[in-house]
């Protein structure tokens, strides 16, 4: 019977990560180390990890170009590692599946502490309370039986915006600035996309069509059903 893991580091780091794998094994954290991204994709399938710590760079290899699939394939939260200071990689990276963006070099007693808060911000709460719940200190949406919808850091907080002014509309403008820390621009279709994705996770959640467009206006958010 396989062991279950907490937490998969990919990184080509054999020193680094061997490191950290011993640090979270110490911690009640079960890791396992992965050193190509054909490890991680194996590993994944075989551990079902509930965090994953994920290298920008394995070789030659970009993996925020495979940051979607990954995202497919695990609602796990994704801790991403980098030394590329550049943040547009980071602005794409958050907005494709990653849940944190970290800078190296790194210690791993931060690390340590990073992984350890996403861990108790991704477990469900003990007791339901059978209502769509929008946990904005742990940065989470939660069904009514408890479960986490998986959401990237930017489309909660697109939820988080509209959420605050419920059933009013809430400018492009203000999403941009707020969600994407950037002015709107009118080619931009970063908002409707967002948007879009959010709304599809909602829905195939059981949630419904709780976020419409208002016609020039922008998007408003209805609010969930709530139980009868």
């Amino acid at each position: 019977m396989i062991k279950a893991t907490s937490v998969l580091m990919i990184d080509d780091d054999v020193a680094f990560s061997t490191e950290v794998a011993e640090a979270l094994n110490q911690h009640d954290l079960p890791a396992q180390v992965a050193h190509s991204w054909d490890e991680a994709m194996t590993a994944l399938d075989r551990f079902k990890p509930k965090m994953i710590i994920l290298d920008q760079r394995l070789g030659h290899v970009d993996t925020l170009s495979h940051l979607t699939q990954l995202r497919s394939l695990t609602q796990a939260p994704i801790l991403l590692l980098t030394g590329n200071p550049c943040e547009a990689d980071r602005i794409i990276g958050l907005e494709i599946g990653a849940d944190d963006f970290l800078q190296k070099p790194i210690s791993t007693r931060e690390l340590l502490a990073r992984v350890r808060a996403h861990m108790r911000r991704s477990a469900p709460p003990e007791k339901s309370d059978r209502v769509w719940r929008i946990a904005e200190r742990e940065r989470r949406l939660y069904r009514p039986d408890g479960t986490p919808v998986a959401l990237t850091a930017t489309e909660f907080e697109m939820l988080s915006c509209l959420s605050e002014a419920i059933g009013h509309p809430v400018s492009r403008d203000t999403l941009s600035t707020r969600v994407l820390m950037r002015p709107y621009r009118a080619e931009d279709r970063s908002i409707d996309n967002l948007i879009y994705q959010l709304r599809l996770k909602i829905r195939d959640s059981g949630g419904g069509d709780v976020i419409l467009a208002a016609r020039s206006r922008g998007y408003y958010f209805t609010g969930f059903p709530q139980p009868h």
